[in-house]
């Protein structure tokens, strides 16, 4: 079996944050080739961000064998969703837990855009204690009673905009391997 760096059959798609695109420093540091990162601008529609990138990983499914689903900030919650929708791995590095707060009530009614945390598939959830989106207090109420698929790693220091390149080159290392173990 082929090491999860040399597997080309396995795709990392990244979702960007708000006002972000394929060159935030998140997706930049990732080392895991094939990667792709599609820029959207959020504010141009919730649901027309939905549709974009459901027909992009419908596209890239019938492309590769593999995939997985990366995403930060308001992307992380598009990683989520899709990852739940497809059953999908999945890396959440501070993700957004409340889209219509973050697009400031421009998304539709929060209680349409649930965070389901039910995907048994491995999901790798990253925190940064002091981050200035996603508070620890708001993850520890909204990630808990997870499927034993999940884990959920605080991280000390740091900050929403600097990418953790170890850490995130980690996870995505095990994600791709457990990827080509269960098929």
């Amino acid at each position: 079996m082929p090491l999860p760096s040399d597997n080309n059959q396995t795709l990392l798609l990244f979702f960007h944050g708000l006002d972000s695109s394929f060159e935030t420093d998140k997706f930049t540091c990732i080392e895991h080739h094939p990667k792709y990162c599609l820029t959207v601008n959020y504010r141009q529609g919730f649901e027309r961000a939905l549709k974009i990138y459901d027909a992009l990983i419908q596209q890239k499914m019938l492309e590769y064998l593999h995939i997985i689903l990366a995403g930060h900030s308001l992307g992380g919650w598009f990683a989520n969703h899709f990852a739940h929708k497809y059953n999908l791995s999945v890396l959440l590095i501070a993700p957004c837990i409340n889209p219509n707060v973050v697009l400031f009530n421009r998304a539709p009614d929060a209680n349409d855009l649930p965070f389901p945390t039910s995907n048994d598939r491995p999901t790798k959830v990253m925190v940064e204690v002091g981050d200035e989106i996603l508070s620890v207090k708001t993850a520890k109420r909204v990630l808990v009673d997870l499927p034993s698929s999940w884990e959920v790693q605080y991280f000390t220091g740091g900050y929403h905009r600097i990418a953790r390149a170890n850490e995130i080159n980690a996870y995505i290392e095990i994600l791709c391997g457990e990827s080509l173990a269960s098929k």
